[in-house]
């Protein structure tokens, strides 16, 4: 038999890739017939408020005991059990749930979201996080850089098996987006996204458009509101979507931005399912993806873009967008993740 573990639904983070790419991991899931080991999912505040003092932390206790209990009653030895990595909201049972379903002969397999150890550059946090990893069948992580990080910063043992997602899927109806009237679109928490302040008055001057929570008043470009994830795909207008982070429109920097290096933003799955190519940061991890597969450009720093596309014939576009709109079938229906989930059972 096959498990997952539901993550929590979490109120108050906006429309965010921290409910999305759960829900859909969740229902690609469901399509490949593997059973919730719990009926239901718990609702959540954000974390933000739960780490000073959590009005939820009676539910979370009781969950963390809930699984236990279900572990024992439904799980064997040889059996599967995905679980997210980490939960949407950390709580103080997740490693003995780990431990207990190990101890069973259960096969654990995390599916890596993030590695926050790594992004806030936190060795305590590391070093929690690897004993659980440890305990693993097989880990989903983003790239070989962060398959990395896990063998050279959290000590994971080089003999648990990795196989990689490179990026994430983006659930959505078949309707493509024709909406190309600005040059950029940026989708996402604009709050921790202060690069935005920074962005060259040029490509102002073309058209960027940012979609999310967190709007400033100090940043360059058009509000464009903020709509659910469904709604997001339709409503995005640009003719390339941009994946950049941290404090510089300069380079990625900062916790944020350095952290591209290693992982696969959730946007790049969102531009897909769009029908948009990507402009991303030459030095992510994303970059190799992005032209490997035809479908974007990757530049140094925001100042490279004109410059870039100055020298892009119209049929380079073309074919680049024609590359998305092949890509886009696997990644709205989750059939790329899937290949990916079933080999991680092999």
């Amino acid at each position: 038999m096959t498990f997952f573990v539901p993550d929590f639904h979490v109120l108050g983070v906006g429309y965010n890739a921290l409910n999305k790419s759960r829900e859909d991991l969740h229902q690609i899931y469901h399509e490949l017939g593997f059973q919730p080991l719990l009926d239901s999912f718990l609702t959540l505040q954000d974390s933000a408020k739960l780490r000073n003092a959590s009005p939820n932390g009676d539910q979370l206790d009781h969950f963390a005991e809930t699984i236990l209990q279900a572990i024992q009653e439904k799980c064997h030895a040889g059996d599967f059990l995905f679980l997210d990595f980490p939960f949407s909201i950390k709580f103080a049972g997740f490693s003995k749930v780990v431990s207990y379903a190990a101890s069973l002969g259960v096969k654990i397999i995390f599916f890596l979201h993030d590695l926050d150890g790594v992004r806030f550059q936190n060795p305590l946090l590391n070093w929690v996080d690897s004993s659980c990893l440890d305990l693993a069948y097989c880990l989903i992580s983003a790239t070989d850089e962060m398959d990395d990080c896990l063998i050279n910063s959290l000590k994971v043992s080089p003999a648990v098996r990795r196989v990689h997602y490179e990026y994430w899927d983006y659930l959505t109806p078949d309707v493509v987006n024709e909406r190309q009237n600005a040059l950029l679109c940026f989708a996402g928490n604009l709050a921790k996204s202060t690069f935005i302040r920074q962005i060259p008055q040029e490509l102002v001057d073309q058209g960027v458009n940012l979609y999310g929570k967190g709007m400033r008043e100090d940043y360059r470009g058009r509000f464009c509101g903020q709509y659910d994830p469904l709604t997001l795909v339709a409503r995005l207008d640009g003719r390339f979507g941009l994946v950049w982070d941290g404090k510089s429109a300069f380079t990625c920097s900062g916790n944020f931005g350095r952290y591209l290096r290693i992982n696969t933003s959730h946007k790049f799955g969102l531009y897909l399912a769009t029908g948009k190519p990507v402009l991303c940061w030459r030095e992510s991890a994303l970059a190799k993806i992005v032209l490997e597969h035809g479908v974007g450009l990757a530049v140094s720093s925001l100042r490279e873009i004109l410059p870039t596309l100055s020298r892009l014939p119209l049929s380079a576009y073309q074919e680049m967008r024609q590359n998305v709109l092949e890509m886009r079938k696997k990644v709205i229906s989750g059939d790329h993740l899937k290949s990916v989930i079933l080999d991680s059972m092999k």
